[in-house]
């Protein structure tokens, strides 16, 4: 190598040093943006799910009930209630006896 180049090469290489440098910080922080935001969208994809999951068991429960296939019906009391409080009312889910057909 050439000593009159050897000082101008070292310059240009740490110019780029901290050019990679900068670029390296700036690429971590939009990386730990990202994954803040992947888990923040993660979460509301969980919640989205665990609603959705219960809205369909719900529509199962009342259509089950719509075709027939459940009965609704109420439970008997079995405590006594004073004559301050109401009386509470319990609905139980049951399914239907599905009849043998006759030959």
């Amino acid at each position: 190598m050439d000593p009159e180049h050897t000082e101008a090469l070292l310059n240009h290489l740490e110019k780029q040093n901290g050019l990679l440098t900068e670029t390296h910080k700036t690429m971590t922080q939009e990386l730990q943006k990202l994954q803040v935001e992947e888990e923040m969208m993660m979460r509301k994809l969980y919640e989205l799910m665990s609603t959705r999951r219960q809205n369909n068991k719900k529509m199962e429960e009342t259509q089950n009930v719509s075709h027939g296939k459940e009965i609704v019906v109420v439970a008997e009391a079995s405590d006594t209630t004073s004559s301050t409080s109401k009386a509470l009312i319990t609905y139980v889910r049951r399914r239907k006896k599905t009849q043998m057909p006759t030959q």
